[in-house]
């Protein structure tokens, strides 16, 4: 079993979290998710979740943008999650984990650690909460539920573990032309974001 496996990563039991209300897209902020997580919110193991939809590990997941451009990534096989390899992605994200959080508050700790620990932003950020994520769709979005942030710079931003992603900014434009060959997260993100039609 990796390490990744091991740790311990904060989880909401899925009746907890969506009730009957599992939707699928991409949903305006909504604080009664937030309680929910801070109120139910337990930390368990990784390799005892991944696979169990009975549970949803909460991940911040961050859309980095400057000006009319996104951060478009390419997942590389050097990632963990072979289920997303060569995949493209408008957002990149992360599960919280119990050994970063100390007694500080899990999303405000989580959100902090993503944006340091994959990227480089030289300059200055401004970060909005833009809504909640959730999918039922697949295996691997059915095990996880996204808080989404929209990451805005004027600056330069690099990929920290370049073994593991690339990117670059683009045209949002360009970025759709990617739509097919993109994770399912960020499909629903572009058409919340409203950058992209969704199904009628």
């Amino acid at each position: 079993m990796t390490a990744k496996m091991q740790e311990e990563v904060l989880v909401v039991p899925r009746a907890a979290l969506l009730g009957d209300d599992a939707f699928v897209g991409v949903r305006p902020p909504d604080p009664v998710y937030v309680d929910r997580i801070r109120q139910r919110g337990t930390y368990r193991r990784r390799a005892e979740v991944e696979d169990d939809p009975r549970f949803k590990q909460i991940i911040p997941y961050l859309v980095v943008c400057r000006g009319d451009e996104v951060f478009l990534f390419r997942r590389l096989r050097g990632g963990g999650e072979a289920r997303l390899h060569d995949l493209y992605s408008i957002g990149v994200g992360g599960h919280i984990n119990r050994a970063d959080v100390g007694d500080g508050d899990p999303l405000e700790v989580g959100l902090a650690r993503e944006l340091d620990e994959e990227l480089e932003f030289r300059g200055p950020r401004e970060v909005r909460w833009l809504g909640v994520l959730n999918d039922e769709r697949n295996p691997v979005s059915a095990v996880h539920f996204g808080l989404v942030y929209e990451v805005r710079t004027s600056a330069d931003v690099r990929v920290r573990e370049e073994e593991v992603l690339r990117g670059d900014f683009v045209p949002v434009a360009q970025a759709l032309s990617y739509y097919d060959q993109m994770e399912t997260w960020s499909q629903l993100v572009l058409e919340g974001l409203g950058w992209k039609p969704g199904p009628r």
